[in-house]
């Protein structure tokens, strides 16, 4: 498929990310109530999305906007992390129970019945510190500065108000997705954890950065946004297994005492299990690193699309172009 052209490419960097940033901020603040009830898991997961992405989005437009102290990055880390206490609970216990406690029998059945039920306890506990966080200053601070922000966004006095949204977001993308690519984690034979958890991240970042381009520009990157989602899921569900492999192994400092004792002792097959699933999901990974090596690596020529597009970037027609065969991110270039 082509990349889709609207009249969304004609956007000011400004504009684009007033944009962004409202559209996160929004829709951030629309799943507040639902985290804070914990009666739904899935609303504490988006709305922890949802800080990321904004966060995202104003590491993208650093050069751009200028939020206020009550509302910058370090300031979402903060609620990223509150409400990531509770997800990483939820996703480690779904792991456990839905995946691998059907296959145990006997004593180690029950020793991780007695795990899980240690783990929902603690994620309980992890609840009501999130509700109330979400109703204290601090956050309620956050919000009100959002929401200003939101509505009337500062914007840096660099004297780009006329510069496009379309450029400063490829030229974006196109140094993320060459930082990627050249990750150790994508050039390894046998990529470490921490390796492969610091692509995770990065990977991650250009997902957003592809998000923000397609949702504002009108151009969309379909396969390597595709592939980035691939990606950032794989390697997710790796780092879950890293995770509860070092708990297992007694070397996870996040491990309360309670659990660090259920944790403890001969396990005969659980560990087994965990291990042979990373096996799998790595393999998964090297198939999806040979998929974007091969969509992104630098061709030798840089060729016109096939039925060339033109659009009013800027006062003189620009034409994007990619890499032979295949459109790509890392080799895109603008020319004029």
């Amino acid at each position: 498929m082509s990349p889709s052209l609207s009249a969304a490419t004609a956007l000011t960097v400004r504009q684009a990310a007033s944009r962004i940033v409202s559209r996160q901020v929004r829709e951030l603040l629309s799943l507040e109530r639902a985290a804070r009830s914990g009666e739904d898991p899935e609303a504490v997961h988006q709305m922890r999305v949802q800080t990321r992405r904004l966060r995202a989005a104003l590491a993208l437009f650093a050069s751009v906007v200028r939020p206020p102290r009550r509302a910058r990055r370090s300031r979402l880390r903060w609620l990223s992390r509150a409400l990531g206490r509770v997800r990483d609970l939820d996703v480690m216990t779904a792991l456990l129970e839905d995946r691998h406690l059907p296959h145990l029998a006997g004593s180690e059945a029950a020793r991780l019945e007695d795990l899980l039920a240690a783990l929902k306890e603690q994620r309980w506990r992890a609840q009501k510190r999130l509700a109330a966080s979400l109703v204290r200053g601090r956050y309620a601070r956050l919000k009100a500065a959002l929401r200003d922000f939101a509505r009337q966004p500062r914007f840096a006095g660099r004297g780009d108000e006329d510069a496009m949204a379309a450029r400063h977001l490829t030229d974006v993308i196109h140094r993320q997705a060459r930082r990627v690519s050249s990750h150790r984690g994508m050039v390894e034979r046998a990529p470490e954890a921490d390796d492969l958890h610091a692509l995770r991240i990065m990977v991650k970042r250009l997902r957003y950065a592809l998000d923000f381009h397609a949702e504002t520009c009108g151009i969309a990157f379909d396969e390597e946004r595709r592939l980035t989602r691939l990606l950032q899921d794989n390697l997710g569900e790796i780092h879950d297994h890293d995770v509860l492999l070092e708990w297992f192994a007694g070397r996870h400092a996040a491990a309360a005492p309670v659990e660090a004792a259920l944790f403890a002792g001969a396990w005969h097959v659980l560990p087994e299990r965990l291990a042979a699933d990373r096996v799998r999901l790595v393999r998964r990974f090297l198939r999806l690193r040979r998929q974007w090596l091969a969509r992104t690596e630098p061709a030798g020529s840089v060729v016109p699309l096939e039925a060339p597009r033109f659009v009013n970037l800027e006062a003189a027609p620009v034409q994007l172009r990619l890499a032979a065969p295949q459109r790509t991110v890392a080799s895109l270039r603008i020319v004029r």
